[in-house]
């Protein structure tokens, strides 16, 4: 009974250590600032992030000299991330500008090696669900401290950290979607139905349409991928069936949310994103750029409209063939027809990993940041190397513990068996 109690403190431990040093990475990557597209050069907001990215990778190496037992890493995600940056830096060179692109880079580089660093020293559900905490909590902090300052055309932004509707949206996303998929597989507790109706609450106060979509889809998912459900989740989904129906049908709140005041013309251009889209996609194809972008600083795209000259990338797609050209873009496909592979491949895993990465290649249509020094990328990064086959982590699975998302996920292993 002294080991068993023994052997949950040193779980708990290890997961709020991880936890501390994800949520310096969240913090490092997050906006602190509204309206601002990093150009090169430094300021105090950019020299502060970069001293906390530092910081949350010194904390990882700690982590990982002291963690008793330590596992692998595969080397795929790293190779194609490597391929990516590269490609994106080298094509920046023709530009004369390079110092931005190189600090995006870099900063990529130290998010991979401080999540390498991780990963190494914790299960794979220790990491992932520290992650999500991690984002959640950003997530709460920002649109508290948003809400006590007003709504910005009546939608909720964020406080501290100071972040547009749409990011904070794309912060509490994860995690409302990860509760679902533990209420489905625990069933409905106290704590894990609060965090969902805050972050659900969260996402609809945000007012972005592309992320309650993504989240209404990932509760979906989240039902459909789990191998069974517990009763209470089956209950609560028959009890919330008819309220759902009498909000779509006999009220216009899902309207009015999804058209958020715009006409037909602003919908069907998506906001104005393809008026972007339209741009980048007609670089001629004997250029430089259309094969290898112009690097990672890329964020705008000239554009001949009435009011303005300037359109920003609000794609990740769009985004990677302007920075990586069309070899970067075919890295990236790879790279996600791989992970998608993975992700339903591995049974213990698919019932929140599965939800989580549709729900994001969702969102990477309209919004930016697969490949980007980003909350998103940050959770990409994480699910690509937990799936990878070469990351392995010795031991076997702790029970249950109150923080956990999920039930215990399968950790890969090599089993000695002793005559």
């Amino acid at each position: 009974m002294a080991g068993t109690v023994r052997e949950g403190a040193t779980e708990r431990t290890r997961w709020i250590l991880v936890f501390m040093v994800l949520l310096l990475v969240v913090i490092s990557v997050v906006p602190w600032r509204r309206g601002t597209i990093y150009s090169g050069g430094a300021d105090p907001v950019v020299v502060a992030k970069a001293v906390v990215g530092i910081v949350a990778f010194c904390c990882a190496l700690v982590l990982h000299s002291t963690a008793r037992i330590t596992g692998s890493v595969g080397i795929r995600t790293l190779l194609l991330l490597a391929g990516i940056v590269l490609i994106s830096t080298i094509g920046a060179l023709p530009t004369g500008d390079t110092s931005a692109a190189l600090v995006l880079s870099i900063r990529i580089v130290l998010i991979a090696a401080t999540i390498v660093m991780i990963v190494r020293s914790a299960p794979p559900l220790v990491v992932l669900s520290a992650l999500l905490a991690a984002l959640g909590a950003v997530a709460l902090v920002s649109a508290v401290t948003g809400a006590a300052q007003g709504l910005t055309g009546g939608r909720l932004s964020g406080g501290i950290p100071e972040m547009a509707p749409n990011v904070l949206a794309g912060l509490a996303a994860p995690p409302a979607i990860a509760l679902a998929s533990d209420i489905v597989r625990r069933g409905l507790k106290p704590t894990n139905a609060a965090g969902l109706v805050v972050m659900f609450a969260i996402v609809f106060a945000t007012g972005s349409r592309t992320t309650l979509i993504v989240v209404i889809v990932g509760i979906i998912l989240a039902f459909l991928c789990g191998r069974r459900i517990a009763t209470s989740a089956a209950i609560m989904a028959i009890v919330a069936a008819p309220f759902l129906y009498m909000l779509l049908v006999f009220t216009d709140t899902v309207s009015q949310v999804l058209g958020r005041g715009q006409d037909v013309q602003q919908l069907s251009t998506l906001s104005s994103r393809t008026v972007a889209w339209d741009a980048v996609l007609a670089t001629p194809f004997d250029s430089w750029a259309k094969w290898i972008g112009i690097g990672l600083a890329a964020k705008t795209v000239p554009v001949q409209e009435r009011w303005r000259d300037q359109q920003v990338l609000d794609s990740s797609w769009v985004s990677i063939i302007a920075q990586a050209g069309i070899i970067g873009t075919l890295l990236l496909v790879i790279w996600i027809v791989i992970t998608s592979v993975e992700s339903l491949r591995r049974p213990g895993m698919r019932a929140i990993i599965a939800p989580l990465f549709v729900t994001l290649l969702i969102r990477s249509l309209t919004e930016s940041g697969l490949i980007d020094s980003s909350a998103t990328f940050l959770l990409f990064l994480t699910i690509s190397l937990i799936l990878e086959p070469g990351t392995m982590f010795p031991g076997r699975a702790k029970p249950a513990l109150p923080y956990q998302l999920a039930a215990p996920l399968p950790i890969a292993r090599r089993q000695t068996t002793h005559a």
